[in-house]
């Protein structure tokens, strides 16, 4: 085994190429060391810095990949964010402490598995020991053979990706070169699905399913992706918008009361916390959220929803719910609340909404938006008023001459960060339809305006624009 250090580190490099040397390594410690300049003749295993290299690991790891045939590589590193930053770079870490037998076994996986240092035809060719003239129905063959340690190593990070096939799989099924099981696994590959839940998925068992997934990511054939993809399918734009509400909501909540929790005043009536409730549930519900595989957010649904349970459980009771606002009143510099504002500002804003409701209607829109911004004013953070101020705003500035397209983006992404995390709320979805509208994106506005009537079926703004989109 040919091992290069590749790092400026001195009182790293000399001492660690004597541990390396002592246990029958061929080993190089090359300060200057590139992947260009070994590009002809690269050795087995190149051991990175990771915490010299800091947050230029990712992109180090990714040039010593791309060579070819491409290098085992491991990292060493003990900084606080060392654990991180290899895990991002798909890199195995060891510490500058470890043992001689913890580095040989590093080193010898390391070595074993360079094949599945990345999804790539080439590297997949060397791990199959096919020619480079090897076509993918050679390859996919020969891949259910394949030593499935490979295949794990390769996609342990992509755990929490999503799969997503692409028309490579149709090229595949044309050629007969998928058996009926795998066919049948790959109707799973639609992108609502991470990689750890399709290979439970069946009828493969998890090697066979693992050196599939392994063999079609190498060939893209399908798709990894952190995120939900290409979203004009409605399963994967519903999977998408879930895992933004969450994390902001989780986000938005840390130091929250039970009236933020359920978008309520503290003056609400039970029929008020009762509807927040159910609408609520219809968006962080365990119904709704049981039946989508949330990935990496997943932890946040219970919590969430814990919330909304004991937020309404306090404020339905009326002893619990004094003992609560006694409770506030002493922790009251701890919290941050945008709902627990007094009767007579939250019917200020109302009344200023209604008005410039009004004034949208009559054309009148710089009165709409000095009565939107006194909603705002006197309610913040409410996603109607907020939502409602960004049409405004995007009404006057077009009226005055200013680019529509530049405007119609910037109050968008205003209306989205007012809306994200939060309960379904109509109106402020029905102005975000519109500013997606303005923005010609017309999937997003229906997919906004769905939700708005989904809430209220019998908005007529929202009915008459979706009409008018063809939903």
């Amino acid at each position: 085994m040919r091992v290069l250090l590749a790092f400026t580190d001195v009182g790293l490099g000399i001492p660690l190429q004597e541990a390396l040397e002592g246990l029958g390594r061929d080993t190089r410690w090359d300060p200057a060391a590139t992947p260009a300049a070994v590009s002809a003749d690269p050795p087995d295993v190149v051991v990175l810095d990771a915490d010299g290299l800091a947050a230029r690991l990712g992109d180090n790891a990714d040039a010593w990949r791309a060579l070819d045939p491409a290098p085992g590589l491991l990292a060493i590193g003990m900084n606080a964010d060392a654990a991180t930053r290899a895990a991002q770079a798909r890199v195995t870490l060891v510490p500058p402490t470890a043992t001689p037998a913890v580095l040989a076994r590093a080193l010898d996986d390391a070595a074993r598995l360079r094949f599945a240092a990345a999804l790539a035809p080439g590297l997949a060719r060397r791990a199959l020991r096919l020619p480079p003239a090897a076509d993918v129905v050679q390859m996919l063959a020969a891949s259910r053979t394949l030593d499935v340690e490979i295949a794990r190593a390769a996609l342990r990070w992509y755990a929490q990706h999503y799969v997503l096939a692409t028309s490579v799989i149709d090229e595949l099924r044309a050629a007969r070169a998928l058996v009926p099981p795998e066919i049948e696994h790959v109707a799973h590959m639609n992108g609502t699905l991470t990689l750890q839940s399709l290979v439970r998925a069946g009828p493969l068992d998890a090697p066979e399913a693992a050196r599939l997934i392994w063999v079609l990511g190498s060939l893209d054939a399908i798709k990894l992706t952190p995120e939900p993809t290409e979203l004009t399918a409605t399963p994967r734009r519903a999977l998408f918008e879930l895992r933004a509400h969450l994390r902001a909501r989780t986000a938005r909540l840390a130091k929250a009361t039970f009236y933020d929790v359920l978008e309520i005043t503290p003056f609400a009536e039970i029929d008020d916390i009762e509807r927040s409730y159910r609408i609520l549930a219809w968006r962080y519900g365990p119904e709704r959220t049981g039946k989508l595989d949330l990935g990496d957010v997943t932890p946040l649904v219970a919590p969430a929803w814990d919330q909304v349970e004991r937020a309404r459980k306090v404020l339905n009771d009326v002893a619990a719910r004094g003992r609560y606002n006694d409770w506030l009143r002493e922790r009251w510099s701890q919290l941050e609340s945008t709902w627990t504002v007094d009767a007579t500002a939250a019917n200020a804003a109302a009344d200023a909404y209604g008005r410039a409701q009004q004034a949208l209607t009559a054309g009148d829109v710089h009165r709409a938006l000095s009565e939107m911004a006194s909603a705002a004013r006197n309610h913040p953070s409410h996603p109607e008023y907020e939502a409602g101020l960004a049409w405004a705003r995007y009404r006057v500035e077009v009226a005055g001459g200013k680019d529509q397209a530049e405007i119609a983006r910037r109050e968008r992404k205003v209306a989205e960060r007012a809306t994200t995390g939060m309960r379904p709320w109509p109106r402020a979805l029905l102005a975000l339809a519109l500013l997606c509208v303005a923005d010609r994106d017309l999937d997003s506005a229906r997919w906004y305006l769905r939700e708005a009537l989904a809430i209220d079926p019998s908005s007529p703004a929202a009915r008459q624009l979706m009409a008018r989109l063809g939903g």
